[in-house]
């Protein structure tokens, strides 16, 4: 009798778990989008940088500091740096996160931290220092700018006969083309750069021939489609109606976990009574 009783309640438990679960409890999965910022540097009695959601600075707006920016800024985010009232006495800190997007505005000037940059763009009349290996850096005459990590590709445009950009990267820079804005022509292209050895002076190239090679390298082929790897993977992933990551739980999926608690509370509570009447 006592096996029958337990047999009747584990099918009902059983039963309670499919009936409970209801079809189609799997919730659309949405990746966190990046977020721009726009970010300053307040002289007078701030007298440091500040940040505001959006791709542009609001003078007349309020405006946050910096500490607040890095306790939600995440791998993915863009960062636009605009000229400050004054010139900036301290360096710009953005922490580890790796930028999908960081841009120095026209005429800003601005020493950065940061975890890594995907795409970098420096423009015209900018002073700066990146510091973060860079995959891909977008630069735009008439700036002073040094590297002091890695980067992958790096372009200069530039209008008129020759560049004038004063340039420099303390890492390895595995590609470097100066390209003219008028017609397309490609004014001097480097590739696998050794450490320290990529300096423009003036627009004029300072980099030792020893040290860079005038085709491209394995060592740079082989960089370069490593760091298109994850980007090709998240398409092919898109593309498809399922994939590995949407079999793996995730917060706000369903409301699955609570109907399974539900289920095992009746399936011990069923035991606790056929042990009451055992006894």
């Amino acid at each position: 009798m006592k096996k029958s009783i337990k047999s009747i309640v584990s099918i009902l438990a059983a039963i309670a778990v499919l009936v409970m679960v209801p079809a189609g409890n799997v919730l659309p999965v949405k990746a966190a989008e990046p977020v721009t910022y726009s970010i300053k540097y307040i002289g007078g009695s701030v007298n440091d940088w500040r940040f505001q959601p959006g791709s542009t600075f609001d003078d007349g707006g309020y405006h946050w500091s910096i500490y607040l920016l890095n306790q939600d800024l995440k791998d993915g985010d863009a960062v636009v740096i605009y000229p400050g009232e004054v010139t900036p006495n301290k360096e710009l800190n953005l922490g580890t996160v790796k930028l999908g997007n960081l841009t120095i505005y026209q005429n800003a000037h601005a020493v950065v931290l940061t975890g890594g940059v995907k795409d970098c763009y420096v423009l015209a009349g900018s002073t700066s220092a990146i510091n973060g290996n860079v995959t891909n850096a977008y630069l735009y005459d008439g700036t002073t700018c040094t590297f002091n990590n890695d980067v992958l590709d790096m372009t200069l445009y530039f209008n008129g006969a020759a560049p004038t950009s004063n340039l420099s990267c303390a890492g390895t820079v595995g590609h470097f083309k100066g390209v003219s804005n008028d017609n397309g022509r490609i004014h001097y292209e480097f590739y696998s750069i050794s450490k320290g050895a990529f300096l423009i002076e003036n627009g004029i190239s300072l980099i030792p021939y020893e040290k860079c090679s005038p085709l491209p390298t394995e060592e740079y082929l082989q960089a370069a489609e490593a760091a298109s790897v994850p980007a090709t993977a998240a398409e092919n992933n898109t593309s498809k109606d399922t994939s590995e990551y949407d079999k793996v739980p995730k917060t706000g999926d369903s409301s699955v976990y609570l109907w399974l608690f539900c289920a095992s509370a009746f399936c011990f509570a069923g035991s606790r009574m056929l042990r009451k009447k055992t006894r």
